[in-house]
């Protein structure tokens, strides 16, 4: 039994001897280096509408078994925006020992521009259609438009002045939001309208019909609001200027504009247009006017 154990033990040392040695072999003879990954640059700057591999300019990978790699460098991540338009680029790249180098450098963007929100009807409701209205109705009427992502008109979020609670008839300011993938946020205010059926000056009341309700435009850049007049809205029916049911008089000219955008400062601001009647009876549409930088 005593040599059986002395056995068993010399043969167990002389396992862990052949085992350590084919570690040391095994290691000796194993690419234990990783790849080097540079860039002839630390920022880059491109176009939202470039190719993928405009990304990988400047860029080499070499490894001292597999030589040039460059071809293996992947995008590992993208920062959200540290600016607007500019963003961090994480890179990384493997040899064929499964060793790794990572790289990160900036890059901007040369032609960004921020989400837009559009609007192509007024938000004007009757009390009872404000009262039962089916959240992803309303947000229907909004669109988004991104550079970087596409259409982002599923994205969109609003929250009506008041958490949403329609108190009667009048204007409320509606906050209509969205942002992209690096984290570029753009937020609108709009107004809505909620009309009473039952006010019987409303059923008087001709509204200015505009062809977009959300306008966009640069800094320092002024805009004819009078281009964006498409008619007026009586009831549900909507007349051309210039059309039968129009009388001749009326015109884009009729329509009187409170413009209170300061273009010369980034922000988003309210513009009125309104029409008075002969009878006196005035109803007003509001304009969003976003200024860009």
């Amino acid at each position: 039994m005593r040599k059986l154990r002395i056995a068993v033990i010399i043969f167990f040392l002389l396992s862990a001897g052949v085992f350590a040695g084919y570690r040391i072999e095994n290691r000796l003879h194993t690419d234990q280096v990783p790849p080097v990954l540079t860039s002839d640059t630390d920022s880059i700057s491109i176009s939202v509408e470039a190719e993928e591999s405009a990304l990988f300019q400047g860029l080499h990978a070499e490894d001292n078994a597999d030589g040039d790699i460059t071809d293996e460098i992947r995008v590992a991540s993208m920062s959200n925006f540290t600016e607007r338009g500019k963003r961090t680029v994480n890179y990384a790249v493997f040899d064929s020992s499964g060793h790794a180098a990572t790289l990160s450098r900036e890059l901007v963007y040369t032609d960004y521009t921020s989400p837009r929100i559009t609007l192509n009807e007024p938000l004007r409701f009757s009390l009872s259609e404000a009262e039962s209205w089916d959240t992803s109705e309303f947000l229907e009427l909004f669109q988004a438009q991104d550079c970087l992502d596409g259409d982002l008109s599923n994205a969109v979020q609003v929250n009506v002045e008041g958490n949403g609670y329609v108190s009667g008839a009048g204007d409320y300011t509606v906050n209509v939001q969205v942002s992209n993938s690096a984290g570029d946020v753009t937020a609108v205010p709009v107004r809505m309208t909620v009309t009473d059926p039952s006010d019987e000056g409303e059923s008087e009341k001709y509204y200015p019909v505009l062809s977009q309700y959300i306008v966009y435009t640069s800094l320092g850049q002024g805009l004819d609001l009078y281009s964006l007049l498409a008619g007026l809205q009586h009831g549900s029916a909507q007349y051309s200027f210039g059309s039968e049911e129009l009388s001749g008089e009326i015109t884009p000219a009729s329509v009187a504009i409170t413009d209170r955008t300061d273009y010369n400062t980034p922000g988003a601001y309210l513009v009125d247009y309104s029409y008075t009647t002969a009878e006196g009876v005035t109803a007003v549409t509001t304009l969003t006017v976003v200024v860009e930088e």
